[in-house]
Parts: C-alpha cells; structure tokens; sequence
C-alpha cells in the first residue's frame, strides 16, 4: 500500500508543477506583472493547503479511499487544464479548484504510512514525501517538454495517469476509518496552542522558502540571467531541486531516528541558506542545478520529522493534525508570497528572493523549540 500511496502522491505532484514550470509562458501571454503571478501561487497554495485540515477530518470521519480518490481525480482535471485557458479568470478557478483535490490526498495517506503499524513513522512519511517530490521534479521537465514540442494543447493528456490511479484509489486503497472525528472538533484545542501551533509555525517559513525558490527561481533566470521562456535549464532546476527535496525527505527520516527530531531539523534548515542564496550567486548553467540538489536537500530533511511530531500531538485525529502543519503551514506560505511577490517588483527579484530564503533561521529556532522533546 506504501508503494501505491508513493506513486500516487508522484503523479498527483507531478501536475502540481504546472504553475512553477509555466509561470514565465502565463507572465507573457496574459502580460502579468509579479503581483498577478504571486496571487496565482498564492491561490494555489492556499486552496491546496488550508482545506487539507478539513478534507483529513472528513476523512476521518467518512473514510479515506473516497476522499483520497475524489481529491486526486478532481486535482487531474483541472491542473491538467492551466496551460491551455485562454482567460487569467480560468486559471485561477483551475489552480483553486487542483489545489483542492490534490489537498485530499496528503493528510489520508500520511495517517496511513505514518500511523502507529509504523516501525519508523519518520522514514515512512519520508518515503511518502519522497515520492511526491519525484513527481514534483519530473513535472516541470515533461511539461516544458510537451510545450515545446507539441504546444500546451498536449497538456490535458496529462489527466489520464491521475484518472487511473484515483480509481486504483478507490479499488485497492482500505476504507480504513479508525476515528469518528467530527469536523467541529477534528484536533485537540491544546493541540492548535501548543506544539502544532509551533510546528506550524516552523512549516509556514518553510514553505515560504520553498514557494520562493520554485516560483521565483524561473523568473529570476528568465528576466536576470536572459534564458528563455522554456529553455530546458528552468525545468532541470526545478527537478534538481523538488527531487532532492525528496530524498532530503528520507535521509531527514532516517537521521531523526537516531540523531533525534531537533537536532537533524535545526542542523538541516540552517545549512539550507547558504545553497539557497548560493543559486542567486552563480551564473547560470551547471551550477545551478548542482547548488539546487544541496538546497533541496537541506530544506526538506525536517518535513517528515514536523508531520509525524504532530501526529504524535494529537494522536486521536492524525489526519486531521498533518493537515493542520502541511495544509494551514502551505496555506499561510501562499498568503505570504502575496507581499514577497509585491516586494520583488519593488526591490527585486534576487533581494527579496535572499530576505525570503533567510527566514530558514527562525524557521530552526522555532522547531528546535517545538521539537525539542522529541527523540
């Protein structure tokens, strides 16, 4: 089940970079300046991120195979469709719309491969994450391929392996439902002031460095380094970056078990900033892509190690609670990068881009304080 769960986060993630490989193609056709490409990010985030608190209840409450496949089929469609909408209108309600499905699937699967069967939750969730960051970097590449070849009219073939599998979904995947959380009351109060509300926090920064770097990095090589629109080096930077992020995921699981959850996140996210600010120093070419697996690494070694904390916190709605971190901290990222994105039309891509990536540091500090009970 673990396998079918890392392949159908993989190609559910896959389509979820759209919008990052397609920023600089939306910017152009629609003559977008850098506010109306952050409120695009902003609303994919948010509507991918702040409804997985819900959806994780819902599916506590109703059982997690309906959820789970609805949501991955609903996320196929839409995010499928992005490229070829002719008005911006369109591609906001297909952005919102994917980020609803495609929020159904991370807190369901995250109680499953992180639940208590689990002999190492960290690695597990690991692997889950893993797998999503595969599909995450692979997407950007197939699809600037695609566009470039064939134009975006080829991109809403891409639905069909998200089609087959939301019904593998529905078919295979246990209607497991070992809680009856209500939606009223899906996470223990205690739990939104104490340690999920810093662990929260934490994943918020996080994410907000994460954003910056696979929505502002294209940009930055576009309108900084005079790339093209689909030149091949926006993908592979992407891909270099998201699939690290995904084995940072599993090294980060394996090492929070024997070096403890604080140490291995607070080390990580430090080390992080230097290859982050290291990408806006180089030219562009190999380097880049070299900088951005290190990077990615180092940003995503905690990701695991926050879920499965939390889970631990409220242990009677664990769906419920790795929504909470995963979804409000992503949705919290996405309102974020509203006013990152405004200050990079005042500032500059590459100053903001560098004040965005130094909110690692208290990103650590805050986890360090959150996790610091945590073996």
């Amino acid at each position: 089940m673990a396998v079918l769960l890392a392949l159908v986060h993989a190609v559910n993630d896959a389509l979820t970079a759209v919008l990052g490989a397609l920023l600089p193609m939306l910017q152009a056709r629609f003559a977008a300046g850098t506010a109306t490409l952050a409120l695009l990010v902003a609303v994919f985030n948010v509507s991918s991120s702040v409804t997985q608190p819900l959806l994780g209840a819902l599916a506590d409450g109703i059982g997690l195979r309906r959820v789970a496949a609805g949501g991955v089929a609903l996320a196929a469609v839409s995010l499928s469709l992005v490229g070829t909408a002719p008005e911006i209108f369109l591609v906001v309600a297909l952005l919102a719309f994917g980020g609803i499905g495609s929020a159904a699937l991370h807190p369901v699967s995250t109680s499953i491969v992180g639940g208590p069967t689990a002999k190492n939750p960290g690695l597990a969730v690991g692997l889950f994450t893993a797998g999503g960051m595969i599909g995450f970097a692979a997407g950007p590449i197939l699809i600037l391929y695609l566009v470039a070849s064939r134009g975006t009219g080829a991109l809403p073939w891409l639905m069909l392996p998200g089609l087959v599998l939301a019904l593998a979904l529905f078919v295979l995947l246990p209607d497991w439902q070992p809680h009856g959380t209500r939606l009223g009351r899906f996470v223990d109060r205690r739990a939104l002031t104490g340690t999920v509300a810093w662990l929260t926090a934490a994943a918020t920064l996080i994410s907000l460095a994460f954003i910056t770097f696979t929505s502002a990095v294209p940009l930055w090589l576009v309108t900084e380094r005079g790339l093209a629109t689909d030149h091949p080096l926006l993908g592979r930077t992407l891909a270099a970056f998201s699939l690290a992020a995904g084995l940072g995921a599993l090294l980060g699981g394996a090492a929070g078990a024997r070096f403890g959850y604080a140490r291995t996140t607070t080390v990580s996210l430090l080390a992080a900033v230097l290859p982050m600010l290291g990408v806006l120093a180089l030219p562009a070419g190999p380097g880049t892509v070299a900088v951005a697996v290190v990077a990615g690494v180092l940003v995503y070694a905690s990701q695991p190690l926050l879920i499965v904390a939390a889970q631990n916190a409220a242990p009677d709605a664990p769906a419920a609670t790795a929504g909470i971190v995963i979804g409000v901290g992503n949705a919290l990222a996405g309102l974020l990068y509203i006013p990152v994105g405004a200050a990079q039309g005042v500032l500059g891509l590459a100053p903001s881009m560098a004040l965005t990536f130094g909110l690692l540091v208290p990103a650590a500090l805050i986890a360090r304080r959150a996790l610091g009970g945590v073996r």
